[in-house]
């Protein structure tokens, strides 16, 4: 899926890495771990043999699905792991094959494919958000003793040092990233439910099925399934939503610090004026600003794809389709400019 941005605006807007995370690939890959797992839980709950499951495990492993049929087939499905699944049965055979898949469902494999992939982009996220949580204590270390007129409603109000600004910047980046394993631990869970979120097929085996799919999987095993409570997800959505406006509260400063003009701040690095040519526009800047409003935009659609008919929704889990992916992408992209707005400055405040 491309996001944020498409031609001439993508390299604005876009994140590579967080991007490969959602790839018909990555994904492909996780509902392979997710049925190789089923796989073994359900040999430990001795609904297979043992010998059975490693060759069917081996089986599902040598398995490469045909991503355009699955295309193809989502249009009537709505969803691909129907295709997947039929592509998968054709290539698995022997005994115990009969029960590939057996007591889950699609969502169990996208819901859990998803969890995943967010704690991969959660893990970049974190990394970026260290590196730039640095970059603001060179500066501080650089920079911190300079006088800065301080600025409220936007008028000077009263001096300060470059420290006082740089630490507004950096406390809820800081307490952005404390929160994080809470939030890793919040959103690992197993989607585990069936048909209709009682994993009934497996009768009294479905605790114990469940719970060693979860530990294979390195997830949590709630206790049921969660196919119409999105919270695991909104979470993720909301803090990223935190994070990229925290940004983009940066990058609105300093678009007005440059608009004061160098006693404030000194820019590398700045945008060229095709009409204007003394012009340095603090792009990067404005790009944060940009990203953080858009992602504002997007977090307000997560919250309407809580909303999840009965127990389980096709509408409401297409939206979230559609915004979790351009979220990620778009906070890491957030990091990235950040980062780059911070290298190239040369120096805040004017030394006294």
């Amino acid at each position: 899926m491309q996001t944020g941005g498409y031609g001439w605006t993508s390299r604005l807007f876009t994140d590579g890495e967080i991007a490969k995370q959602f790839s018909d690939a990555a994904m492909f890959a996780r509902f392979a771990s997710f049925e190789k797992a089923l796989i073994h839980a359900l040999a430990e709950a001795g609904l297979i043999e043992p010998a059975d499951a490693e060759r069917l495990v081996g089986q599902i492993a040598g398995f490469e699905p045909d991503p355009e049929a699955i295309a193809t087939a989502v249009v009537r499905d709505g969803l691909p792991v129907p295709d997947y699944v039929r592509q998968l049965r054709a290539h698995v055979s022997g005994p115990g094959s009969s029960l590939l898949h057996h007591g889950a469902t699609s969502q169990d494999l996208i819901d859990t494919a998803t969890v995943q992939a967010l704690a991969r982009i959660s893990a970049i996220l974190g990394d970026r958000l260290d590196d730039l949580l640095a970059l603001l204590d060179s500066l501080a270390a650089r920079d911190g003793s300079n006088p800065l007129m301080a600025i409220t409603r936007m008028q000077p109000a009263l001096g300060f040092s470059t420290q006082d600004r740089l630490a507004a910047w950096r406390r809820p980046l800081e307490t952005l990233r404390d929160q994080l394993p809470a939030l890793r631990h919040r959103s690992g869970l197993l989607q585990f439910g069936g048909a209709i979120g009682t994993l009934q097929a497996l009768g009294d085996r479905r605790e114990s099925v469940a719970r060693s799919l979860a530990k294979q999987l390195n997830l949590h095993w709630p206790g049921h399934s969660w196919h119409s409570a999105r919270d695991p997800i909104t979470a993720h959505a909301t803090w990223m939503g935190d994070l990229s406006g925290a940004l983009g509260k940066i990058g609105q400063d300093v678009a007005l610090m440059a608009l004061r003009g160098p006693q404030d701040i000194r820019l590398s690095d700045a945008g060229a004026s095709s009409a204007m040519p003394h012009k340095q526009n603090p792009v990067t800047a404005e790009r944060l600003v940009t990203l953080a409003r858009y992602n504002a935009t997007l977090v307000s659609g997560m919250h309407h794809a809580q909303i999840h008919e009965m127990e389980r929704s096709g509408a409401a889990w297409m939206l979230e389709w559609m915004i979790l992916p351009q979220m990620c992408e778009t906070t890491g992209a957030s990091l990235a400019a950040a980062r780059a707005l911070f290298k190239s400055i040369d120096r805040m405040g004017e030394p006294s």
